[in-house]
């Protein structure tokens, strides 16, 4: 016969607790319990036998076979004789099984927390009701935020990445702090600030090393919180900025950014003079525009006649959503149009202060006086109020560097190539893509992304320069040391390319940081993971706990689960 358990078996970690009875209460249970005999003083430390009084009080506890479960407790008030204690009157304090003021039990408050934590609040909400240990998605969020703004056990950080992340994209941006030798966020700071982080840095001491990006922001916080601590710029963003320098240095060669298609170059065959060469380049010029005019045509006379089937369509009596089932469009499109007469022209937004077009009149103006440098108009039209990059600037300019379309042919064999049909016109790489090119190695190159490489070194001056030394930068970071790093900074300058001299000077400006990040290991590679994390963690928050999403909760929810519960995790 099977041995009955006891009620205090059955219902475990309740120490300092006798229980009673278990009565059933419809579909819950109610178990009763009373406390111990004696009670230690909290001030003074001393047992107490002299009993006040007594009083009930309802906890809620774990489920019970899928029930929920109400711990009704009869806790004493004790006196405490001491002399030498201020305290006369005290309650019973159950330690590991209730706190003070609280209502559910230890162990269930730490189902709560893990549950909110993991699931999030309504989410949370609903698991936990069908579990039988029901709680709001406030108390959850509550429990999760109030676990991590507790003093839990946190090992000494040596080694500190530091990045920046957005909470709303462009405009306010928060620091993530992250121990490297564990892998593991130790912080989450609300703001991009120098401040803020020397402050921080200066309540842990026992930083050793700091991996940042090129944020001239974290290097001086790092300088104000942790002037002893090593900066090591991390070699990513060294290696991207390398790359955006090319890009800006690409976009004012753009001209020569084309892939000119072997049909095209194919049709005038022979020698021919200086002049007769320049014919044939204006002429191909003028057949590319002719062929993008009549495109643009095209697309127009499609679209016309798109919108005069729509109201034939809706002549007939048929309804929206019929004509979008019958022609595969948006029915939005359809909308709009049905209420129409006639096909309005394509929309253009009007300028506005602070956009290039609201300086297109000056930049004329500059450009006919011989003005043609991209960055002496971007620094003229600063100062008059411009607020965008000069990379729209130089698309702005783009076409005015084009050489006119002549209406004439110079030779019978430019001619005869605008008489050609065949003739197709020349691909326009972007900058982006060139410098993404340019910077990858030989092996990392699909065929034809290799030729659009070799015949950019031909055709664009100083690509092969840029490509070889992009290359090298990239290796002398993975296994360089400091004298190769200073023989690159010498080569880059004495190619008198604008962007590399440029980013030479930024290295130096940084130049202690740049030496680590060559010489040391540490890299920022695990805070880019952490802020992956933390960016689908934002966008839960804000889709599944709308008016509670807050820096608070993202930190409590990114934190490490040894932080929250105090326990020391090992390393192997």
């Amino acid at each position: 016969m099977a041995k009955k358990l006891s009620y205090q078996q059955l219902l475990s970690n309740l120490n300092g607790l006798t229980v009673r009875k278990l009565v059933p209460a419809g579909p819950s249970w109610v178990v009763e319990a009373e406390g111990s005999g004696s009670a230690l003083c909290p001030d003074c430390g001393g047992t107490s036998h002299s009993r006040h009084s007594r009083y009930w009080r309802k906890l809620r506890d774990l489920p019970l076979q899928g029930a929920s479960v109400t711990l009704k407790v009869q806790m004493g008030r004790w006196r405490c004789r001491s002399r030498r204690c201020l305290r006369q009157i005290f309650t019973e304090r159950v330690a590991g099984v209730l706190l003070p003021h609280s209502q559910p039990t230890n162990r269930l408050s730490e189902v709560h927390r893990l549950v909110g934590r993991a699931l999030g609040g309504r989410s949370g909400q609903r698991l936990l009701n069908r579990l039988g240990m029901p709680s709001s998605r406030h108390t959850l969020l509550r429990q999760v935020i109030k676990a991590a703004s507790g003093s839990g056990w946190q090992p000494a950080i040596r080694v500190l990445g530091v990045d920046d992340w957005a909470w709303r994209k462009g405009q306010s941006f928060g620091t993530i702090l992250v121990d490297l030798e564990r892998s593991e966020v130790v912080d989450l700071l609300p703001t991009r600030s120098a401040k803020v982080l020397g402050e921080w840095l200066a309540q842990h001491p026992e930083v050793k090393v700091v991996s940042r990006d090129r944020q001239g922001v974290y290097a001086e916080g790092v300088r104000a919180g942790a002037p002893r601590a090593r900066q090591v710029a991390d070699r990513f963003h060294l290696t991207l900025n390398l790359r955006q320098a090319v890009e800006r240095e690409l976009a004012v060669r753009r001209p020569f950014l084309r892939l000119v298609p072997e049909s095209t170059l194919a049709v005038p065959t022979g020698g021919g003079t200086e002049t007769e060469n320049k014919g044939r380049q204006i002429s191909i010029q003028s057949t590319v525009q002719q062929q993008h005019a009549e495109v643009a045509r095209l697309r127009r006379q499609q679209k016309l006649e798109l919108f005069q089937t729509i109201q034939h369509m809706k002549s007939a009596g048929m309804k929206v959503s019929q004509i979008a089932r019958h022609l595969g469009i948006n029915r939005r499109r359809i909308d709009r149009w049905v209420r129409l007469d006639t096909l309005p022209e394509r929309n253009r937004m009007e300028p506005r202060p602070g956009m290039v077009e609201w300086f297109g009149g000056y930049l004329q103006q500059r450009w006919a006086a011989g003005c043609h440098h991209g960055r002496k108009l971007f620094a003229e039209i600063r100062e008059r109020g411009y607020l965008g990059a000069f990379s729209t600037l130089a698309k702005f300019l783009s076409p005015w560097r084009q050489p006119p379309a002549k209406t004439t042919t110079v030779s019978t064999e430019a001619a005869a190539l605008e008489e050609t049909p065949t003739a197709l016109a020349p691909r326009q790489v972007s900058p982006q893509v060139s410098a993404a090119l340019l910077s990858k190695f030989r092996t990392e190159l699909t065929p034809e992304q290799a030729e659009i490489v070799d015949a950019f070194k031909q055709q664009c001056p100083g690509f092969a320069v840029m490509r070889k030394l992009v290359l090298n930068f990239r290796s002398l970071l993975r296994v360089g040391k400091l004298a190769a790093l200073r023989r690159w900074m010498k080569r880059a300058q004495k190619t008198g390319i604008h962007a590399l001299t440029r980013f030479v000077r930024t290295l130096q400006q940084d130049l202690r940081a740049v030496e680590a990040a060559v010489t040391e290991p540490w890299s920022n590679g695990p805070v880019e993971g952490h802020i992956n994390r933390l960016k689908t963690l934002k966008k839960t928050l804000k889709r599944q706990m709308y008016g509670r999403a807050g820096v608070k909760l993202l930190r409590a929810r990114l934190l490490p689960e040894s932080r929250m519960t105090g326990q020391c995790v090992h390393q192997t």
